[in-house]
């Protein structure tokens, strides 16, 4: 079977890259790039909806605007309870996520 590669930018790993929907819901940032994101978290991001995401590091916090393209439930655990994965896409090109990840490792 040939999976189809939705993908048009190469996705980085964050390194100490955290995320938070302006509503104060904490993010983690499975991989990212200039144009979107993989992020999980427990709140349920409802796909088509415009949404902005604060982008942080110890030194910085970047705000970007992002539209959900999707969102699943990825684990069901007693102590976390539900995980959703959502991907992100931006809704301006992020050069700087590349920059600051060849600094950084």
């Amino acid at each position: 079977m040939v999976e189809h590669e939705r993908r048009h930018e190469h996705r980085i790993l964050p390194h100490d890259l955290r995320g938070r929907v302006r509503h104060g819901h904490s993010l983690a940032i499975v991989n990212i790039s200039a144009t979107g994101a993989m992020v999980e978290g427990g709140t349920q991001l409802r796909p088509g909806a415009r949404i902005e995401v604060y982008l942080e590091r110890d030194e910085w916090r970047r705000l970007v605007g992002a539209i959900v393209t999707r969102c699943v439930v990825a684990t069901i655990n007693a102590r976390e309870g539900i995980i959703y994965r959502a991907g992100l896409s931006f809704t301006e090109r992020c050069e700087w996520v590349s920059e600051t990840a060849t600094r950084r490792g």
